[in-house]
């Protein structure tokens, strides 16, 4: 694959007229993820016992299991939306064949970049790099794990810098989106997922640009 770079503006203004076109449907998403998975989460944690007991432990699994779920069916949402694909709340659900691998492969990355992270910073940067383009594998291709994992770091060859940059853009949009009492997200979480699914289609694409001439507005 030939040397390409990232037009961040290009990226970012298609995604934000994609997120026009679909205001409402995707701040229903937003908000459907932030009280299902979110919300429960944080009530948990705030009324959990300093001595977790294994019905605690239980209960917090299964809620780390649903915001994962969730989750996944909110990038497959934000992933149809940028192709201008047929979508329906239903796609936030209808995921369960393809959990357990989202599932698996979600535990090792996250895993394996929280190990890099404490290996002085760097490893953890660039596994997070490498290896974030699974969960569209996963969902396009029904792919398992260790293949979506696998694909992902294929995928993501000679562009570390390049996603480098782009992932400190999504995370300072992200914290702007947090700062603003949390409200922000709204609008700022899906913007960086679906700006995120516009690199993988691109790339997948083969494309000389990215984004791709089909991703410009």
């Amino acid at each position: 694959m030939q040397q390409l770079s990232i037009d961040l503006a290009s990226l970012f203004k298609f995604s934000f007229q994609q997120y026009k076109s679909y205001a409402s449907f995707i701040i229903g998403a937003v908000l459907t993820f932030i009280v299902l998975a979110v919300v429960p989460q944080i009530y948990y944690m705030l009324r959990a016992p300093e001595n977790p007991t294994l019905e605690t432990q239980f209960v917090s699994f299964l809620l780390t299991a649903a915001q994962i779920f969730l989750s996944l069916g909110f990038t497959k949402l934000m992933l149809l939306l940028v192709q201008d694909a047929a979508v329906s709340v239903a796609d936030m659900f209808n995921n369960f064949s393809i959990f357990f691998s989202y599932f698996v492969a979600s535990f090792i990355y996250g895993l394996a970049v929280s190990i890099g992270l404490l290996l002085l910073i760097a490893p953890g940067i660039w596994i997070a790099i490498r290896f974030q383009f699974f969960p569209y594998f996963i969902i396009e291709n029904g792919d398992s794990s260790f293949t979506a994992l696998q694909k992902s770091f294929n995928l993501s060859q000679d562009l570390l810098l390049e996603l480098f940059v782009f992932g400190v853009a999504v995370v300072f949009l992200n914290l702007i989106g947090a700062l603003l009492f949390g409200v922000g997200v709204i609008f700022t979480y899906p913007l960086t997922t679906m700006a995120t699914a516009v690199i993988y289609r691109s790339l997948v694409e083969e494309s000389d640009t990215i984004p791709a001439n089909s991703y410009r507005s």
